[in-house]
Formats: C-alpha cells, sequence, structure tokens
C-alpha cells in the first residue's frame, strides 16, 4: 500500500485499486440548472453620463459603444486627477475637462448629427484614452 502526506493529511490508496477491471460506477440523477444572466437594459432616457478617470472614458468603450438619443442630455465628467479633454473626430468639438468639473450638453443632437462617433484626449491619446457612440434619432 502507498502512503502520502500531504499538510498533515495521509492519504493511503491501493496499488491494486487502479489494476482492477473497470467499474461502471452510477451516474448521479440531477437536473443542470440554467444559467441566468441578469442584466440591466442600458437607461435611454435622462442623461448619459461618460466619466474621464485616469486614462480611460467610462461608458463609451470602443469595443461596446452605446447608442445615445439625440434629445438625450450629455455630460462629460473629469474624476480623474489629471486635465482631460472630449475631442470628436470630425467635427470642429475640443473640450478641455480640468479635474473635477464636467461639462454638459442639454442635447446631444444639437451638437452631433445621427451617426457613429469617435472621440480621444488629446493629453492621453497616446496611451490610447478613446471612445465610440452612436448617436441616433
Amino acid at each position: 500500500m502507498a502512503v502520502a502526506t500531504v499538510a498533515g493529511i495521509t492519504l493511503a490508496a491501493s496499488t491494486t485499486a487502479c489494476s482492477g477491471p473497470a467499474v461502471a460506477r452510477p451516474t448521479p440523477a440531477f437536473s443542470p440548472r440554467p444559467i441566468v444572466v441578469i442584466t440591466t437594459p442600458p437607461s435611454t432616457s435622462g442623461r448619459y453620463v461618460v466619466v474621464a478617470v485616469d486614462d480611460h472614458f467610462h461608458d463609451i468603450h470602443p469595443s461596446d459603444p452605446p447608442s445615445i438619443q439625440g434629445r438625450r442630455p450629455l455630460v462629460v465628467r473629469n474624476e480623474g486627477f489629471n486635465l482631460h479633454n472630449f475631442t470628436v473626430v470630425g467635427t470642429n468639438i475640443s473640450i478641455d475637462i480640468p479635474p473635477g468639473q464636467q461639462f454638459r450638453w442639454a442635447h446631444i443632437g444639437g451638437h452631433l448629427k445621427p451617426g457613429f462617433y469617435t472621440v480621444f484626449c488629446t493629453y492621453h491619446l497616446s496611451v490610447n484614452m478613446t471612445g465610440n457612440f452612436w448617436v441616433t434619432r
């Protein structure tokens, strides 16, 4: 018989246990539970808030761009310690946002037509501080 001690626990195994014929073991009866993912659908009303912090725009990730209805207010808030910027590619919009400050548009559609937009921070473009979003009707 082989004996092994692991962290103060003694395990004993018979060397003949593995060499015998295969024994069919009954499969326990169970009913698999479905995986349930609970998500909150994105809000379609009220202001849409984008947070600039560190070297990142929250809520307008390039990999998962949101759709923002043109009638919604847009707020971009700097919650970091560094100066950030909100530049919209293909427009003349480039707004500096000091730490602890924000800018607000009453309706994003008053500044941007329906379409797909990319934004970046001019101060942190070298570390890929970018974002994407859709403006819809």
